[in-house]
This record gives C-alpha cells, structure tokens and sequence, in this order.
C-alpha cells in the first residue's frame, strides 16, 4: 500500500482541495456551454460521486468510467459506501434507460450500444459474483487478499504471485465490491478471527 501511495498519480493530477475551488455538481443539474444543455446524471458504483453527462438533445452520453469498452470497469470498496457493486448495477439500469444514440467513455477508442454493453457488463459481474462464491465456500475462513489469489482474472499472469503490484490492488478492491454484495444479499457473512476479517458462505452476524 504504502508503495502504491507513493507512485498514485493522483496526488498530482489536480490542484490540492481547497474551499470554494471546486463546485459539487447535484445530480440533475443542468450544465450550459455554447448553446448546449447536458444533464448531470449521478451514477454511484466506479467511484461513489460519478457522474455521467447527458445530452438529450443530441442523445449523447459522455459516460465516463461508468461504462467502458474492451475493458470493465473497476468497482472496488470505498469508505463509507456499504456495496458499490450494488449501486454500479443500480447505476447501470439507469444509464440504460436513457434514449441514447451515442456513447463517448472515458477510456480507449472504443465505443457501442449502450443497452448491449449494460447487459455484457451485469453479466460479468454475474459470473465474477459466482466465482467469488465459490471460492469462499471452497475454502471457508479467508480473506478478501487470500479470496482474490484464488478467483479468475483476465490478466497474462502464471500465478497470483506473478500479479503486478498496481493489478492485486484493483483485483481485492474487486473481491472486496463482490463480497460486500454477497453479503448484501445473504449469501456470505465476514467474522474477525485473530485480528483479520475472513468469510464463510451463508448467513452469520455481520461486524
């Protein structure tokens, strides 16, 4: 951790918060330029503040990391946030609904139909749930780090411990946003044993 802190881009990407420098924008605000309206459309799940805009007008949605091409967004824990996972594909069904012609992401050059790319994205996280499942009641009693090294990853790597530093972050912030919404749902409870907190599939008394 302390060795990804140290090299996050983030640190420097922007200037440093202060008071008034920044305006919170609310979800269905309305943003003017040049003769345009865009809609803010919060859309909670890849960071618990994302926002989509939206252009009826046009039928246009700049869409961020909320939904991506080639790639998957990565939805991990946040602070504070009690399922991200279950409020991304909240957020999903949202966007969905939106008449929507074109699609303009934040990543890569590729773009596509948004109602498509919904149900490829709520059908991954389907399978990742599934894996995530199995592998806690394969193995009761480990971790989210222990429960990441055992799930599926479409990454070029032999082993877990092949994984790259940056790739293991995302990849337990992953197994953490699947758990929590196994969880949500009843399906796997977390204890702390011996100062760590492990899972077990079923329902137990959450901590």
């Amino acid at each position: 951790m302390e060795a990804l802190w140290g090299d996050n881009p983030a640190q420097t990407a922007a200037p440093p918060w202060r008071e008034g420098l920044y305006t919170e924008l609310q979800d269905g605000a309305a943003l003017h330029y040049g003769g345009r309206m865009l809609r803010c459309v919060l859309t909670p799940g890849h960071t618990p503040g994302h926002l989509c805009l939206y252009d009826p007008a046009r039928r246009r949605l700049f869409c961020g990391d909320h939904v991506l091409f080639h790639i998957t967004p990565n939805i991990c824990r946040w602070q504070g946030v009690e399922d991200s996972l279950g409020d991304y594909l909240s957020s999903l069904d949202r966007t969905a609904a939106l008449d929507t012609a074109e699609l303009y992401p934040a990543h890569r050059a590729e773009t596509g139909d948004l109602r498509q790319r919904t149900a490829e994205l709520k059908a991954h996280h389907a399978r990742r749930l599934e894996d995530t499942l199995r592998t806690v009641e394969k193995a009761p009693g480990l971790t989210a780090y222990q429960i990441a090294g055992r799930m599926r990853w479409s990454i070029r790597c032999r082993n877990w411990a092949d994984f790259p530093l940056a790739q293991k972050f995302f990849a337990v912030g992953e197994a953490l946003a699947h758990l929590d919404h196994l969880e949500a749902q009843g399906r796997v409870f977390r204890q702390e044993i011996h100062g760590k907190r492990v899972y077990f599939a079923g329902v137990g008394d959450k901590i």
